[in-house]
This record gives structure tokens, sequence and C-alpha cells, in this order.
């Protein structure tokens, strides 16, 4: 008999936990995994928690929008699994299978944006002391230990959950006017429970209250309606240089307007460029009424516990520790994107030649049409003495043949090659991979060695495609990445002043 858990969808973390009883008196159980699959992102832990992040590598066409017999259909993959579950003593084993159903709620992929300050190390060791102490958070009362999910070690909190990713530039240029550094004060601590939907207590959470010192402000405001001048914008320099975007002031303009960075606001000025489903991704703690307020809370969460260890934690935490949790700094300059488009780019495509002493052309794994696009190494150094030759495609091609410089659509030329200034040397070894980062508008993967213009996948005479818009490939690093304000102030972007001889100004 296979034992169904339930579902879980990519992007959710797992709450999941097998048990198993037996007659044999003081018994310890302890679980491991034996055979069959789990959900990608998930493991077995010796308690029984199955615990980790729902991945997104499950079986999908077309994002979702592939049809069968005139109807959207929707694909849902079953994780068969057999745990095992054994006496301390060894005298006690027993097997039982399982199963997961993942279930997509969208065909996008899911981020959550979190804010993570970062305090002086003083401070830092002594919230760490804080959360490490084993006579306030023993290590029976803890919910979970092992899983990052619920470690609070560094502190942390969400900003926006369920996010549907798009490129982090696009992401950053939607921060342009309520979005610069922020601080915020610590509150009291509070004490929630996470139930399921027939109302079980999963876990219990200690936290604090984040407050917002400039909660209901307007989302912006003249200089004229408070009575004050408008601000003219100055550069000094003797020689003045500027390349940024469109959106940079001119010098000797005027500037009536000032935006303020209420976290509300930040979260709206996210949410009008980004589909957001904040509610079904928060944690179950934020899902559960606490007396009658359910949803988003801005919190920092301090521990969490099992059910039922709360509430004297919480008492010995007001009563019996000095720790004042209003001493931590919480100055927010970045954003945390907890998953990043294109994680797992394919890096078989990497290849490796040996040098002959003559041939100092070479083919490229890849379709770039820039040097800097790819690493190359000879023998174990980087070298930078090529040029890329190829076939480039465009509507409107553009070729400067002073500097040699091409502008396509899409940067995808029909062929690559690397071409050598001099032929590496007999019997070297020369090593070419992609840039840790590279950015593109249009990326195809493609089957049966067939490229179709269309978006939709086919089978049959065209092969199998699928196609991403806008993917972001950042290949061997965290999937997490940090956004950084591009402005600290709300007068930045409205005053510029430099004595430098050369003022250089980007995105």
């Amino acid at each position: 008999m296979i034992i169904d858990l339930g579902t879980i969808s990519p992007k959710k973390v797992s709450l999941f936990k097998v048990g198993a009883t037996t007659t044999v008196s003081n018994v310890t159980l302890s679980y491991a995994y034996k055979e069959g699959r789990l959900p990608p992102g998930l493991a077995i832990f010796p308690d029984g928690g199955i615990a980790g992040t729902c991945g997104e590598r499950i079986f999908e066409l077309d994002q979702g929008d592939t049809t069968f017999d005139s109807d959207k259909t929707s694909f849902e993959k079953t994780y068969v699994f057999t745990v095992t579950a054994t006496g301390q003593f060894g005298n006690v084993t027993s097997d039982q299978a399982f199963s997961i159903d993942v279930v997509r709620q969208t065909s996008d992929k899911i981020g959550n944006i979190i804010a993570k300050p970062r305090p002086d190390s003083t401070s830092l060791a002594s919230f760490q002391s804080l959360i490490n102490n084993t006579k306030i958070f023993t290590n029976a009362t803890q919910y979970r230990p092992y899983d990052a999910n619920f470690d609070t070690k560094i502190p942390s909190f969400i900003l926006l959950s369920g996010i549907s990713l798009k490129l982090l530039s696009y992401i950053q240029n939607l921060l342009k006017e309520n979005s610069y550094n922020f601080k915020l004060r610590v509150g009291d601590y509070k004490l929630a429970l996470a139930k399921d939907r027939a109302g079980n207590t999963i876990y219990e959470v200690i936290y604090s209250e984040l407050i917002d010192p400039n909660s209901g402000a307007n989302d912006s405001f003249t200089l004229e309606s408070h009575g004050l001048k408008n601000i003219t914008i100055q550069l000094r320099t003797d020689t003045l240089e500027i390349g940024a975007d469109a959106g940079l002031n001119i010098p000797g303009t005027e500037e009536d307007t000032i935006y303020s960075n209420d976290v509300v606001n930040i979260q709206e000025e996210l949410k009008a460029g980004l589909t957001v489903n904040n509610f079904d991704y928060l944690p179950l703690w934020m899902q559960t009424p606490q007396s009658v307020v359910r949803g988003f809370r801005l919190a920092l969460p301090i521990k969490y516990l099992q059910p039922g260890a709360g509430a004297q934690a919480l008492y010995r935490l007001k009563n019996e520790i000095n720790y004042d949790p209003k001493q931590l700094d919480i100055d927010i300059d970045r954003l945390i994107i907890d998953d990043n488009l294109g994680t797992t780019f394919n890096d078989l495509s990497r290849l490796t030649y040996t040098g002959d002493g003559s041939t100092a052309i070479f083919t490229s794994p890849y379709r770039v049409t820039k040097p800097n696009h790819l690493i190359i190494t000879v023998d174990g150094l980087g070298v930078t003495d090529f040029s890329m030759l190829g076939d480039i495609t465009a509507d409107t091609p553009h070729i400067s043949t002073d500097t040699v410089l091409y502008s396509t659509d899409v940067n995808d030329p029909d062929s690559s090659q690397i071409v050598f200034d001099t032929a590496p040397i007999d019997g070297s070894t020369i090593d070419v991979k992609l840039q840790p980062t590279t950015f593109g508008k249009r990326v195809v993967t493609t089957f049966d060695g067939v490229d179709t213009t269309d978006g939709n996948t086919t089978f049959d005479n065209n092969g199998t495609r699928f196609t991403q818009e806008e993917v972001t490939f950042d290949r061997k690093i965290n999937p997490s990445f940090q956004l950084m304000f591009s402005k600290s102030a709300n007068t930045d972007g409205i005053t510029h002043i430099s004595k430098e001889p050369k003022l250089v100004r980007s995105v």
C-alpha cells in the first residue's frame, strides 16, 4: 500500500512528515530514504521530516500552453518513494511507500523578494547568541533545525512572495522612484501559529514586528505644496562626461517632486511591473488567522518551534533575557531575489581543444559575437588575445569597418569561430566556456536539430522546441541574487554635485 501525503507546488516549502508506531517499549525510531524518487529539492531527515523547497524541474510543455483534446492541460507528477523506520538498537525496522503529487499553480517560474539587514558584527553576534540560547530554545522544542527555510541565525524577512520572475535588469528598472535605502524599527516579541487546513498546528514562530517610520506616507508630494522651492539639478566639474539612461536629469533643469520610500510604496512599485501571487506563497504562519489577522506581515522571524513550545519560550524571552531586539539595526540597502532565471544552464556545451602549434581558429560551442562573452584558458591561464568570427543575422545589420562593430536584433550569429592572434603551442589544453553571467533577449532550446520561428512546441517534422523569451544565465553560482538600490536618499537622482575632474554616471 502507498500512503498519499498530498500535493506541493514548485517553490513551496515542504512541511511533510512521516511517522511510524511500534509495540516495542522504549524505542526511538529514526527514518531514512530507501528507494524511489522524491520531488526535486526535498529530502528525508531522521525525525521523519521531509524538508526543502520544491524545485522547478518537473515535466511541462510550452510553459503550460500545450493543449490536448481542445482543452488546456495541466500536468502533475506523482513521486513515489520508500522510507525505512529503524529503532535505535536496530531491533525494529519497517518499510513504507509514500507518494507526493507535484502540481504547478502557474506556468511562470516563481521567486520571493527578501530583505536582509546587514548589522555590524557586534549586533549580529548578540542576535545570534539569543537564537542559539538553549535555555530558551531547547533542542527538543526547535522546529526543523536542519532545514534552511527555518534557520533564523542570519536575520531576514519577506518583502514580497510569489513573484513571477523576470530578468534581474527588468526588476532593477522597476526600482526607480520609491525604492531606496530604508530603516525599520524592531518591535516587541509576538507568537504566531502555523496551522494546516484541518486546524492542526504544524509549527509555531516567535517574531518581532518591524515598524516602518514612514508608514502611511504618500507615494509622492510636490515641493510647492509644502511651501518649498524646486530643486535645481547641478553638476560641477572641470571636464564633464555623463553616460546614463534617459532617466538621468539634465543639469540646469528643476525638479519639484519627491518620492517616499514607505515599505508599502516600495511593494507597490514592484507589483506594478510584476505578477505577484503574494498570499499563496507566504509562509504558512502568515496564511493562518492569528485572532482576526491573516496575510502579509512586516515581521522578523526570531525562532521556529514545535507545536506547544512557543508560549513558554515567549515568556522567558520577555522575563528572563536581557537582550532587547530593538538594538538590532534594520538598515536595508538591497533586495534579495531568492531564485534566478536560468541557473540550470547546460554546462555540457563546454569544449576542450588541444593545440598543435599551427591552428589558430577553433569552433566556438556558443553562438556569440564578442570575445568578452567567453572565458578561454590555455593550460589553465586566461587569455584575451583572440577575436570572434561568424555570420551575423539581423533585420537591420550595422557594420562599421573602422571599429568592426556589429549590431543585431538578438546578438545571435549563425555560427561562431574563435580566432587566436597566435596559435596555441603544440600539446596545450584550450578550455572554452561561457562567461559566468550573460543576458539574452531570446534563448531557444531545440531538439532533433531543428530551430523554428514560432513559440509552440511541435512534434513530427519539426522536432520538439522549448522557448523562453527572457533568460538570465547564472552558471555555477548561488541562485539568489542581490539587487542594490540605485538611490540612497529621496533626493538622490535630483541633485548631483561632483568636484572630480570627470564624472561618469551609468545605470
